[in-house]
């Protein structure tokens, strides 16, 4: 019985080789298209985040009066806020803060809120 070594090759496996690495790459490629927009995406939910945390800075500080309201849009996506603040009861002067912010992105609409507790020394 005489083995005989293989040399090469044969024309179906190198077929099934390139379908599969081409397979691969076009999986890749679409990950690569996309990424511009959901880079898009990810910088007007980190904007919307940063307005949002400034919002609750400037309530804290008393920058914005502690009261239910809704902020002009800012910024260049024209984000919209709202501002919803209600007693939490005990102990006097804590509220239940609710930031809301609207924006666009691709002309979808999109929302984040953001709660938070906040106290201010009751008036004497």
């Amino acid at each position: 019985m005489q083995l005989r070594s293989a040399r090469g090759f044969t024309l179906i496996e190198t077929l099934v080789a390139l379908v599969l690495l081409t397979l691969a790459l076009l999986l890749g490629l679409g990950l690569v298209l996309q990424q511009p927009r959901i880079l898009r995406r990810l910088d007007a939910q980190r904007e919307a985040l940063h307005t949002m945390e400034a919002t609750l800075e400037a309530l804290r500080a008393g920058a914005l009066p502690l009261a239910s309201q809704e902020l002009p849009p800012v910024g260049p996506r024209g984000m919209e806020l709202s501002v919803q603040v209600e007693p939490a009861g005990y102990p006097p002067g804590l509220y239940n803060v609710e930031v809301r912010v609207r924006y666009k992105v691709e002309g979808q609409s999109r929302e984040r809120t953001v709660e938070s507790l906040l106290w201010r020394p009751p008036a004497p």
